[in-house]
């Protein structure tokens, strides 16, 4: 079949696709070029580069309701990829809250797509609405619960700190106090459902697996190893370790778009620098009790103070 495509691809007979795929003619620039934009490579892997360069990947960028369709698309994509390999890893420094718990919880989920869409990339028909659950297309909301439920299988490595949290507290304390949420209760049920996204990241912390993408009180094959980090996490970073060769690097930038290399150099780098994260974090999952239950109650308490505060105020009056 790769002679036929050649064939076609290059305008020449299947014997030149054959002679090409040999190395007996060589391939020019041109053809190339043609090869590379078919199968979505890059001729920079070709060429002989400094350790200076490296190539990225990159998603095609939020600017609209579509542009964030594609965007869950191909991150649910990638991670359909990465859990086909039997011994991959995903190794996640958690800056924010990783995004795939908040969409299993379908008000946090409508609430983070709205402050996303809203605030950060600006999307016209937002302009001057309050959050109300049904402004998300549901479409939307079903492809967000579908990057959960594959993340549920995904062997995970998590190193958080005490801030982790905090961008998720800021926003609905802001819109809360802004009046961009319709009510006091729709304010006070998604403090709820962000309190129940915590009870379960505490459950998979003590058990060290995955909870079940559909039985709450089931686990998923998924091993899951939580670290705490003492010092405040600058940046998210995202390795996925595919089997003992073979990996990538994820960096997000502006918001959730993100660039991606298999780069072996800077992969290297990587994974040293999140096993140094790690050997500088306490493990927390399924040892550490003491420690565990520590961080989880400061996190209870801060959004509880969250909770008392929207129920003593009143934006709307």
């Amino acid at each position: 079949m790769l002679a036929d495509t050649l064939s076609e691809l290059l305008g020449c007979s299947k014997d030149s696709a054959y002679r090409r795929m040999r190395g007996t003619t060589e391939l020019s620039l041109n053809d190339s070029v043609k090869i590379a934009n078919h199968f979505g490579l890059s001729l920079n892997h070709l060429s002989v580069t400094s350790n200076q360069s490296v190539v990225f990947q990159k998603s095609s960028f939020i600017d609209s309701v579509e542009a964030f369709r594609n965007y869950l698309l191909q991150s649910l994509g990638q991670l359909q990829s990465i859990q086909k390999y039997e011994h991959h890893r995903l190794i996640y420094q958690a800056k924010d809250l990783p995004i795939y718990y908040q969409f299993r919880f379908p008000k946090l989920a409508a609430f983070k797509i709205y402050v996303w869409l809203k605030s950060i990339y600006g999307i016209d028909h937002l302009e001057g609405m309050s959050f109300k659950e049904q402004l998300i297309p549901s479409d939307l909301l079903d492809l967000a619960k579908e990057l959960w439920e594959t993340y549920s299988h995904i062997n995970s490595t998590e190193i958080w700190n005490d801030t982790t949290i905090l961008s998720m507290v800021n926003q609905l304390e802001y819109y809360y106090e802004a009046g961009l949420l319709s009510s006091k209760e729709e304010a006070v049920q998604v403090c709820d459902e962000f309190q129940e996204m915590m009870k379960m990241i505490y459950k998979q912390a003590l058990h060290g697996k995955k909870v079940h993408p559909t039985k709450p009180d089931e686990f998923s094959s998924a091993k899951y190893e939580m670290y705490y980090h003492e010092i405040l996490i600058m940046d998210n970073h995202i390795l996925a370790e595919l089997d003992e060769n073979k990996a990538q690097y994820f960096v997000p930038y502006a918001g959730l778009n993100f660039l991606n290399t298999n780069d072996p150099n800077l992969v290297a780098k990587m994974r040293t620098y999140l096993e140094g994260q790690t050997k500088k974090s306490s493990l927390i999952s399924s040892i550490s009790e003491k420690e565990r239950n520590k961080f989880f109650i400061r996190i209870k308490n801060r959004i509880d103070q969250l909770k008392s505060r929207i129920e003593a105020s009143n934006p709307f009056m």
